[in-house]
């Protein structure tokens, strides 16, 4: 009796695991590292697909971005990459645009290299500091995409998988939390 309990709870949570579309870190990260006054705080609220929804290669999702009155910004994401061991090299630009439409900054992110985890998104890590003029102008971000490619996941040449990218993530937290 209680070894066929055991079998059908184990294909019970076997179902429930393999149905759920893929984890990631969720939304809000950044909304409580710095007060309202002092940050300016801009989430997305939809995925990022490329190259499109229909066909995607890879999504962000839970993009957000966090910036200091005195310049300093963190922009943080979940990324999934699609298909079987496979990976991406993703070259990205922020773009900061003003009140007025006019990009005031633009911050460039050469070459990130994410493997495809196994029902998992990687997070996607981006910090810089800008002028403290510029800072305070900001009305919305940006994300241009200035290049995209699929390979296999071996030819990669990063050694950063998951467990790192999420202890680089929380580094970057505290040292954006630091920052005066």
């Amino acid at each position: 009796m209680k070894k066929g309990l055991f079998i059908i709870v184990n294909c019970l949570l076997s179902i429930a695991l393999f149905a759920q579309e893929f984890t990631d870190n969720g939304k809000n990260n950044l909304q409580s590292l710095c007060p309202t006054e002092s940050c300016i705080y801009i989430t997305f609220t939809s995925t990022i697909y490329f190259p499109f929804e229909e066909d995607k290669e890879w999504e962000i999702r839970n993009m957000e971005v966090a910036t200091k009155n005195t310049g300093h910004f963190l922009a943080t994401g979940d990324l999934y990459i699609h298909g079987i061991d496979t990976a991406a090299v993703i070259s990205i630009d922020l773009v900061f645009i003003s009140d007025d439409d006019q990009e005031i900054y633009r911050h460039s992110i050469p070459a990130f290299e994410f493997y495809n985890e196994p029902a998992a998104a990687e997070p996607i890590v981006v910090s810089g500091q800008m002028d403290k003029g510029l800072a305070v102008a900001i009305s919305y971000v940006d994300i241009d995409i200035t290049s995209s490619k699929r390979l296999p996941y071996y030819e990669i040449s990063s050694d950063c998988y998951h467990a790192c990218k999420e202890h680089k993530l929380k580094e970057a937290m505290k040292a954006f939390k630091k920052a005066k």
